[in-house]
């Protein structure tokens, strides 16, 4: 395998669908810390500065995390199908390289669930007999993640994939 990172990027769309998953877990930490504040006030307890303060500070910085994390996870998640199988390379500080062998893989599966489908994005999982061999390319058209599957069916010579 070359020492160099594959060709293609996932959908930039991806970056939005990303930036709205983070923002939705900031909003689910500031209602959970504001829950628990409400529950230690009622029974009489002093949260205090520091309770809230904790809470505000958990949820700007998931929110600080929204803003700068997508376009990191971005730039940095590529993927290739080469003549020896799949090269996907993510993360910005691990940096991780899987080859799948075509001859390795058993099924290609796609999955959108509806903040997916509101972007047009579709995820694409290739599964192997090995759970670690196992890899998902998470924010692709749905065009190119049909033809990706297409393309890592015929290679893996499998007639019809899921």
């Amino acid at each position: 395998m070359a020492l160099r990172d594959p060709t293609e990027h996932l959908d930039p769309k991806v970056r939005r669908l990303w930036a709205v998953q983070d923002v939705l877990g900031a909003l689910g930490v500031g209602a959970v810390g504001a829950v628990l504040l409400v529950g230690v006030d009622a029974t009489g307890a002093d949260a205090g500065g520091a309770g809230v303060a904790l809470v505000v500070v958990a949820a700007l910085g998931a929110l600080g995390r929204a803003a700068w994390a997508p376009g990191v996870r971005w730039r940095h998640h590529r993927y290739e199908v080469l003549d020896e199988g799949l090269f996907i390379a993510s993360g910005w500080l691990v940096r991780r390289r899987h080859l799948v062998p075509h001859a390795r893989v058993q099924t290609v599966d796609t999955r959108s669930d509806p903040l997916m489908r509101a972007f047009g994005l579709v995820e694409v999982q290739v599964r192997t007999a090995s759970h670690q061999g196992s890899v998902t390319l998470p924010g692709l058209a749905a065009d190119v993640a049909d033809d990706l599957v297409a393309v890592l069916a015929a290679r893996a010579g499998h007639d019809q994939a899921t």
